[in-house]
């Protein structure tokens, strides 16, 4: 069996810096003054956060709540505060966060212009109606915050009042809140998901079904997109109605669209920039992307970056591998 060579994915480390919660998780029961139940305090996404003290009520099973301020946002011990994947891609993607709505809503059978995009290439979609789909070749892991500057924060709204001139305890709620953020994640941008773009039904994974001479045409329209990403590039985009997967048994194969080197750098080095710049601005608070390392990995072990960051290539020292090949 033939051995893949080159590199194989391109993985990164990210240094994001902030303050206060982007990603609340919203509403929360816990246990409040006395002893009592109450539902108003608000938190954000905290890794491994359960509001269940473990305890349970033997004559009723009834399971005890934490109460508010039981807390620790340690990255080691505790539960720290996080943002998450879905997050942070909805924010990379914001620009088409509702085009595949609307192409599935419209029933539209030409993607096109879908493929020829960024969402097409690197952000992934399905289309429902069609089950038309692109699976994403960027995986983004949540983004853990490593300060842990977390406190306890009470509000108040108009409410009523009793006759005694006190409020309602419904003009109270409270919520978890944090000061300065510092968070630390990784991701990894796999290249035989990103090389190849199936137009075939045969592996139920087609980016869009094809007809006459629509290969030809989509794949014209997606090297001129990556062409627009780098001019100085000389990427192409080939069809073909029978790529094969190497190293396959019986070489059956699909029609779709093979990117050559220049074209996977193009969009590489695309998607790193667009993490680099990215930001997130929710009300009071705010994240953005500071230092990014990257490794153009060629070994056969996944995320090295997270072992040894001396042993990663921060350039490219070799082409991209290639996973398939026209037959």
């Amino acid at each position: 069996m033939q051995k893949v060579t080159g590199i194989k994915s391109v993985d990164f480390k990210i240094k994001a810096l902030g303050h206060g919660v982007v990603n609340w998780n919203g509403p929360t029961t816990l246990t409040g003054d006395g002893g009592k139940t109450v539902d108003n305090h608000t938190l954000p996404k905290l890794r491994g956060y359960s509001n269940l003290t473990g305890k349970v009520k033997d004559e009723t099973g009834y399971k005890y709540k934490k109460e508010a301020t039981d807390m620790d946002f340690s990255v080691d011990k505790g539960t720290p505060l996080y943002i998450s994947q879905n997050c942070i891609r909805h924010h990379l993607f914001r620009d088409h966060a509702f085009d595949i709505h609307y192409a599935n809503k419209k029933k539209l059978t030409d993607l096109t212009k879908v493929i020829a995009s960024i969402t097409g290439l690197v952000r992934g979609y399905v289309i429902p109606d069609t089950q038309c789909k692109r699976t994403s070749p960027l995986l983004m892991e949540d983004f853990i915050d490593h300060l842990g500057n977390g406190n306890y924060e009470q509000f108040s709204v108009a409410g009523k009042t009793d006759k005694d001139g006190k409020r309602d305890s419904n003009s109270f709620f409270s919520k978890t809140t944090f000061g300065d953020t510092q968070y630390e994640s990784y991701g990894s941008i796999s290249i035989e998901q990103l090389q190849f773009i199936s137009l075939d039904k045969k592996f139920d994974r087609a980016a869009m079904v094809i007809s006459g001479n629509q290969g030809e045409e989509v794949a014209t329209a997606v090297q001129a997109f990556i062409q627009s990403l780098n001019p100085d590039l000389n990427p192409t985009a080939t069809f073909h109605a029978n790529y094969v997967r190497n190293g396959t048994i019986f070489e059956e194969g699909e029609a779709g669209i093979l990117l050559n080197n220049d074209a996977i750098q193009a969009v590489v080095a695309y998607t790193l920039e667009q993490i680099k710049e990215l930001s997130i601005r929710q009300a009071k608070s705010y994240m953005y992307v500071d230092e990014i390392l990257v490794d153009y990995n060629d070994s056969h072990q996944m995320m090295r970056i997270k072992q040894d960051e001396g042993d990663i290539s921060p350039q490219p020292e070799s082409d991209y591998a290639v996973y398939f090949s026209a037959k």
